[in-house]
This record gives structure tokens, sequence and C-alpha cells, in this order.
């Protein structure tokens, strides 16, 4: 049973037990003020239990369903849609842990990236120095191993980041990129066809 669930049965019976307060007065009912002020107070209290079912609703599950959407993008891959609820309470500090775990995963990833760049560079060094020799077998193991230091990089380049592209082997900051949401860090990668 969700949380929405389980908040809308308490309130359900709190107003049901309301309901059933002021059908006892009705029903025992004295015609003196006393019941008159019974059925006020029990009308005032059926009331507040409304609002308090409204504001329940925007204060905590209304926050809780922007946490998991935006948890869902992160999972998805999109860490850059982090968390945008700025609370002191503990709704606002599950959104800050989450994106504190985007941002560590980020790291994560782009650490990745930049070996898996490295790697490419020793890899190639490598095997320049492999094809000068005679025929060794290696270089079967060598481009094997840039098919699989290039399917790291892929999987790498799928996720889309917190103010950072990765394009054209470069990690850039999104301060980098035109309007079109092409980066470019000037020089010659900068030259695009235009459609």
């Amino acid at each position: 049973m969700s949380l929405k669930s389980k908040a809308l049965s308490f309130f359900a019976l709190t107003v049901l037990l309301t309901l059933l307060a002021i059908a006892l007065v009705m029903c025992g009912g004295g015609k003196g003020l006393s019941s008159v002020a019974a059925l006020t107070v029990l009308g005032l209290l059926l009331c507040a239990q409304i609002a308090a079912w409204f504001i329940f609703q925007a204060q905590v599950l209304k926050p809780l369903t922007d946490v998991q959407v935006a948890t869902r993008q992160m999972t998805d891959g999109h860490f850059d849609h982090l968390n945008r609820i700025s609370r002191a309470d503990e709704i606002g500090r599950l959104g800050e842990t989450i994106n504190d775990l985007a941002v560590n995963m980020q790291e994560v990833l782009l650490f990745v990236w930049n070996h898996s760049q490295e790697s490419r560079e020793i890899l190639e060094r490598v095997a320049e120095q492999v094809n000068a020799l005679p025929d060794s077998g290696l270089s079967e193991d060598i481009e094997k191993m840039r098919e699989e230091n290039e399917s790291l990089k892929d999987i790498v380049t799928s996720f889309s980041y917190f103010e950072i592209r990765l394009e054209h082997e470069r990690m850039l900051a999104e301060s980098d990129c035109g309007k079109n949401g092409r980066c470019c860090g000037g020089g010659a990668a900068c030259k695009y066809p235009t459609a």
C-alpha cells in the first residue's frame, strides 16, 4: 500500500468518525445550546480534517512525487535533472542525498571516461610498436582491447551530465555549448555542417 493510500485511509477514517459523532449528537439530541455547540465543534473538526488532507498532499505527497520523478530520471541516466527541492525537513534532506548520489555517480563515470581516453592513447602507442614486429598475434588482442575500450566510452557518453558535455573526445563545460546544444572548446572541432 502506497503512502498516499495509507494517508487517504487515515484521513477517511477520521472523517467517518467525525461524521458518526455528528450523527450521534443529532440523534441523541437535546434541544439545548449544548447540541448546537457540539455540532459546531464537530463541523469545525470536519473542516480541519479536510484542510489537513490538502496540506498533507501539498507538503508531503507532492514533494515526494517530485523526488521520485527526479530519481527516476537519474536512474535512466539523466544526471542533468537534479532534485529542485529546497526544504529543511526530511524530504529536503532526502532530495539533497539523492543529488549527492547523482553527483558522485557522475564523478565515477567521468573518471572512467578519462581513463578510457588515456587507455586509448596507450593502446595506440602499443599498436604502433606491435605492428613493427613480425606477426606475434598481439594485433588481434590489441584490436579487442580497443573495441572494449570504445564500448566502455560509449556507455559513459550515453548518460547526460549536470553542467558537462562529452563531445569530440573532450569533456566540456555546459558554458562552452552554443544555443543548438553543440559544444566546442574553440578550434577545428567547432566547425559543424550547417543544416
